[in-house]
């Protein structure tokens, strides 16, 4: 029985999506094209023939008019391939000349990665509101380790708040 499709484990942060698309890029390359990608790092390919397709990736919020944003990816030639917790995926194939982009400038990707920003200062908010209630109901121990779980929690969401900061600016100077 042939093998239809291939899971990969690969991390990548949320201010590294070019790395992402650079590494998507080379898998279908090799013959691997994305099929799906959960979270945790899982992608799942489709072998088959090697091409050479360029990844892009997007971040919308949730509210945002799905259809109609798809839409306007559709028309601009870029496939749909799925999502990720907001992120979006879209591929293209590669018709020489310089790879294509869905942003026509940096500040286009500062927006998109001001949207990140967004959503991840909604869950640090909530992350902070959620620590004390929960530590209330549970016996001692659970509670002081739940506190603690949370608290590194806390401080890896900062580090990720931080650092998507930081490429924002990094894209503002260019």
């Amino acid at each position: 029985m042939e093998k239809t499709t291939t899971r990969k484990f690969r991390w990548f942060w949320a201010w590294q999506d070019e790395l992402e698309e650079t590494w998507l890029r080379e898998m279908s390359k090799e013959g691997l094209h994305l099929a799906s990608v959960r979270p945790g790092g899982i992608y799942t390919f489709i072998p088959g023939p090697p091409q050479d397709t360029v990844y892009r990736l997007d971040f919308i919020s949730p509210q945002k008019d799905k259809p109609a944003y798809l839409q306007l990816f559709s028309d601009a030639g870029w496939e749909h391939v799925g999502e990720m917790s907001g992120w979006q995926y879209f591929r293209r194939p590669f018709q020489g000349g310089d790879a294509p982009e869905i942003f026509s400038d940096a500040e286009s990707k500062v927006e998109k990665y001001r949207r990140l920003l967004a959503f991840e200062t909604l869950i640090l908010i909530i992350l902070v509101i959620t620590i004390p209630r929960y530590r209330t109901y549970l016996p001692y121990f659970w509670g002081e380790a739940l506190t603690l779980i949370f608290f590194l929690f806390l401080v890896l969401y900062m580090f990720l708040v931080i650092k998507t900061w930081r490429r924002i600016n990094q894209l503002k100077r260019l």
